[in-house]
């Protein structure tokens, strides 16, 4: 069991998709996929059920059901979303690793499942230049916030550049928004109606 954990937007579903992608070929019963998020406790169970394919109507325990529906097979689950339903979601997973030893589980919350053997990662920020610090745009732009705005602001407006006038900007905003990506992210849109200056001086605006 390996839990990515961070704040809201710091990346750990599009992180947890791309592990998914990248093992696909190391677990022979496939990689299946749980979005908790829109669900609330109750519908948890049936989540799981439905991931593995596994009826309702079936009369045995849904750990019981799993281990033999993996049939000694490697298996990785991803459970996206989890704090919301955390009290639900946590004995659930303890169940299912405890009775199918083939299964691995990587979940994502912004809180640990606090289970034993839990392996937990906290997904980082982007990387950033240091505050104020004087700074080419070619080495600016090889950070990963810079470079995820850029991006960002490229698809809202494709002629959008940096330049040494707007780079510090750009930096500044990266670093007042931390370095999470979905708050680069939607400052980036924003570049279709305003320029650098204009987003930086905006977050001052509750």
């Amino acid at each position: 069991l390996v839990t990515a954990t961070g704040a809201g937007g710091a990346g750990k579903t599009r992180l947890a998709q791309q592990v998914g992608a990248e093992l696909i070929d190391r677990f022979p019963a496939g990689v299946w996929w749980i979005e908790l998020a829109p669900l609330d406790a109750d519908a948890v169970g049936s989540a799981i059920r439905a991931a593995f394919g596994i009826s309702e109507a079936a009369q045995v325990a849904l750990a019981e059901a799993v281990r033999r529906k993996l049939d000694d097979r490697p298996c990785l689950l991803i459970v996206d979303n989890c704090e919301h339903v955390i009290d639900v979601v946590a004995p659930l997973v303890d169940e299912l690793l405890r009775a199918a030893p083939t299964l691995s589980v990587l979940a994502t919350s912004r809180v640990m499942l606090d289970l034993p053997g839990e392996h937990a990662w906290r997904v980082p920020a982007l990387s950033l230049p240091e505050p104020g610090a004087a700074i080419s745009i070619e080495a600016l732009s090889q950070f990963d916030a810079v470079r995820l705005f850029c991006d960002r602001a490229r698809r809202a407006r494709p002629n959008f550049e940096l330049t040494t006038d707007n780079g510090p900007v750009v930096a500044e905003i990266c670093h007042r928004l931390g370095g999470i990506p979905l708050a680069i992210e939607l400052a980036a849109a924003r570049v279709r109606m305003l320029d650098p200056r204009r987003i930086l001086d905006g977050l001052d605006d509750a």
